[in-house]
């Protein structure tokens, strides 16, 4: 306590002294003891230069540390402060020999992990400029790691130099606007395995410190199939980004799989119902989810079965050959939010769903393509030949969607800020029509019985922005128009 004591007043008297005299004190008091920045006390090392600390650094509360340069540490960084504490414009380097930690809140402008007996995050970190993985895996436990909007990673992420986010701590990266960034995560439950996800945002509103989040988890989701899925699930936050489309891809290892690996699709869990996207890449082990405007729970799980999934999404995609075919127990999406899905004139392809087709912009069949969609508990085990597959004029898009000239009744406004009106058309003769809202996910967010000769407002001002679906039926007509929630 002595030594400790003595390094607090050389560093309150060295102000006005140049950093190499500073460290010449520091070394011929110090020695090897730890060393502790008290109340009232700042540490500055200078532009262009570096400090060596062999113990821990200790910033108590009311200390202060301003890297400008570079601090090389060979233990931990513990920072008492109770609130979040800027460290300097420099970069902080750990490359000890055992495990190292660091404690509190921090910013960091540039972080460098050397280190293969790794490091801890105990306590919410962020790193503004660089992340430089080297050596050592990043254990993040409960604590978030962040990465601000200009951030990048420097290094080669593996294995054996990633960022180990199992959860509840995330690894978080902000942004300002539309981009892409690939999270270097993986697991270390074991074998250590690298898993990274990208995130490409192709649009959206991206407030004040919005960010998405990232953590993976070793093992199988609950409630996937017995075969043809992966012992891995990846989880996806995010705060204050609104109105977005993003393409999300997944990298396993090939010790994830469970045969065969072949019909493994892309499923977002969670939130329920099981929603499937995409089929692997079985060459590149990757999964990917494109347009998505929410996120959740991912994983590599069984796509092609007697019985489908309950939800599907076919976006990114061209059918150029066939018979093809695609099902779902309750909902088929179709496109939409900046994705495409294109039936080409040599393309043979039928949808079957057992609630309702969803059809939105982006779906186009061409001269010459055949699609055929339909509601049905019979699904694609095994495909019908192609002798039944109605033909579709060339170029339509959405099909499946009413047209508004011939519909019996209109909505408006369209796009809406929240509430609409439904307007039904003069020549109806049933006495009464029965009205349903559809969510994007094809969930039923209302139903609700009106009379003839009547127009009534609907509200959507609690629901998120988006494309819904209103279906309108009456006796034996029903017809489907879009709404859009902007």
């Amino acid at each position: 306590m002595k030594n400790i004591h003595k390094i607090s007043i050389i560093m309150r008297c060295l102000s006005g002294f140049s950093l190499a005299i500073a460290l010449f004190f520091l070394s011929l008091n110090l020695g090897f003891a730890q060393m502790t920045v008290v109340n009232g006390t700042t540490v500055k090392i200078n532009p262009a230069s570096s400090l060596n600390s062999s113990e821990n650094l200790v910033l108590n509360s009311g200390g202060n540390l301003d890297v400008q340069g570079t601090l090389i540490l060979k233990k931990n960084l513990v920072n008492l402060n109770t609130v979040v504490d800027t460290l300097g414009t420099g970069t902080i380097v750990f490359s000890g020999t055992t495990n190292q930690t660091i404690s509190g809140q921090n910013i960091i402008n540039g972080l460098t992990v050397n280190n293969a007996a790794g490091l801890t995050i105990a306590g919410n970190t962020k790193v503004n400029n660089l992340l430089t993985l080297t050596s050592g895996l990043v254990s993040l436990g409960s604590y978030n790691l962040l990465l601000g909007p200009s951030a990048t990673v420097g290094g080669t992420p593996s294995a054996s130099n990633m960022v180990v986010a199992p959860g509840p701590g995330e690894l978080r990266k902000e942004y300002a606007l539309a981009g892409s960034f690939t999270f270097p995560v993986g697991d270390a439950d074991g074998t250590a395995e690298y898993s990274p996800v990208t995130l490409a945002f192709n649009s959206g509103t991206f407030g004040v410190s919005s960010y998405a989040g990232v953590s993976v988890v070793n093992a199988q989701y609950p409630g996937t199939a017995t075969t043809s899925y992966l012992t891995r699930y990846w989880n996806v936050t995010q705060s204050g980004i609104s109105g977005f489309s993003c393409n999300s891809t997944f990298q396993y290892v090939d010790a994830d799989v469970v045969p065969p690996e072949s019909d493994i699709f892309c499923f977002r869990v969670l939130p329920a119902p099981f929603t499937a996207y995409n089929a692997a890449n079985t060459s590149t082990n990757k999964i990917t989810a494109n347009g998505l405007a929410s996120f959740g729970t991912f994983t590599g799980n069984l796509g092609n079965a007697a019985v489908p999934p309950p939800v599907r999404s076919l976006q990114d995609t061209t059918i150029s050959s066939g018979p093809a075919c695609a099902d779902a127990q309750q909902t088929m999406l179709i496109a939409g939010n900046g994705t495409y899905y294109i039936v080409s004139s040599t393309g043979n392809v039928k949808h079957i769903a057992g609630t309702n087709i969803l059809y939105y912009p982006g779906t186009k069949v061409l001269a010459g393509g055949y699609l055929h969609g339909y509601i049905s508990t019979v699904f694609c085990n095994p495909p019908v030949p192609p002798a039944v597959l109605a033909p579709v004029v060339a170029g339509i898009e959405n099909p499946g969607i009413g047209n508004p000239d011939n519909s019996f009744f209109k909505i408006y406004p369209n796009p809406t800020p929240g509430k609409f009106t439904l307007e039904l058309k003069g020549d109806m003769t049933e006495a009464q029509v029965h009205v349903e809202i559809f969510g994007v996910l094809g969930d039923r967010i209302l139903s609700k019985d009106m009379q003839i000769d009547r127009k009534q407002e609907f509200s959507l001002v609690e629901k998120p922005t988006g494309v819904y679906v209103v279906h309108v039926t009456s006796g034996l007509k029903s017809e489907t128009e879009k709404i859009i929630k902007k």
